[in-house]
């Protein structure tokens, strides 16, 4: 693989994150450029910086890997991931993208033109969202890396969360979200989000508890038996921190700002299991947002379209002689 540089950026309150990227990187001796930004009035309007961010980082360094601040490097860059390349995910029969890992170089920059230009008109839609609808009209060769979410005993190159499975180069946790996880999850479905009758504070911490089953990355039994004590001391284990007296637990960085009680129903193990721990749905957003959207007329003409593809391949098919 070609030499790249890792860039990132990050808001202030995501300096945590950005000291460990930082450290990976100079570990596995890898050149970074890791920035921090002012916080965005939304979070979709921090990932539209992000796109620019990346433009202009190419236009300076070349090769890029960019890497959402919360990722950690685990293992050396494969030689063989070569760009364009991003992450994608399997969602009901579909195959979304994930630009949480996303490697270009120049020769892709009118379609980081494209992109950014569509992120600015698409203000409601995360960049990811943007990225898939380009890549669904253009036929670019893309390169993807499977990001694994929920089976731990599955060889895998990026994982959603902090366990190591065989393989693992990246894991991009979602501890970010632990402070307002409902910011997130609005982000992510639209303003029309089905929202139950529970309080919000039952709504936070049910998400939370989702956070922790999808990303921790010890023992969950032996965190079972530790919280079914009453010993009045903090545990802390793989990154967590967790008070049995008070029932409290947290990811490390956020146990002194945003302890959340432990025992929140009827989210158990199982529970998430059966919901969502054997794969994604069909997000009905993403899918209304991606169908919706349309490419202007100059963007027509920076790549080959795949319809205008397969239609010069159906005009030159063979004929039959009747």
């Amino acid at each position: 693989m070609s030499h790249f540089t890792v860039i990132s950026f990050y808001t202030p309150d995501f300096a945590h994150f950005a000291a460990d990227l930082r450290a990976d990187c100079e570990r596995f001796g890898y050149q970074f450029e890791i920035a921090e930004i002012p916080e965005a009035h939304s979070l979709v309007g921090t990932w539209d910086r992000k796109v620019e961010h990346i433009s202009g980082a190419i236009e300076r360094l070349g090769t890029v890997l960019w890497l959402d601040v919360e990722c950690r490097l685990r293992a050396p860059i494969p030689e063989d991931w070569i760009p364009p390349l991003t992450s994608t995910f399997p969602m009901g029969k579909s195959r979304p993208v994930s630009t949480g890992v996303l490697l270009l170089n120049r020769s892709h920059l009118p379609l980081v033109e494209v992109w950014t230009r569509h992120a600015r008109k698409e203000t409601e839609l995360p960049d990811d969202y943007v990225l898939e609808f380009l890549l669904s009209q253009y036929d670019l060769p893309f390169n993807f890396v499977e990001t694994e979410f929920f089976d731990r005993q599955k060889s895998a190159q990026i994982v959603r969360g902090q366990w190591a499975p065989e393989g693992v180069v990246i894991q991009h946790s979602t501890i970010n979200r632990w402070p307002d996880p409902v910011r997130y999850s609005r982000a992510f479905n639209g303003k029309n989000e089905r929202i139950s009758d529970i309080s919000l504070e039952t709504r936070i911490a049910r998400k939370r508890k989702t956070l922790f089953w999808r990303n921790f990355g010890g023992d969950f039994e032996e965190i079972e038996r530790i919280m079914a004590t009453d010993a009045d001391a903090e545990h802390e284990l793989n990154e967590w921190v967790f008070h049995p007296a008070r029932q409290e637990y947290a990811p490390a960085y956020y146990w002194n700002s945003h302890p959340e009680f432990f025992g929140v129903k009827p989210l158990t193990r199982e529970a998430f299991w059966e919901h969502t721990g054997r794969g994604f749905q069909i997000n009905p957003f993403r899918e209304k947002a991606i169908r919706r959207m349309r490419l202007a007329r100059e963007d027509k003409s920076v790549y080959p379209l795949k319809r205008e593809i397969g239609f010069l391949r159906w005009l030159k098919r063979p004929r039959l002689k009747s």
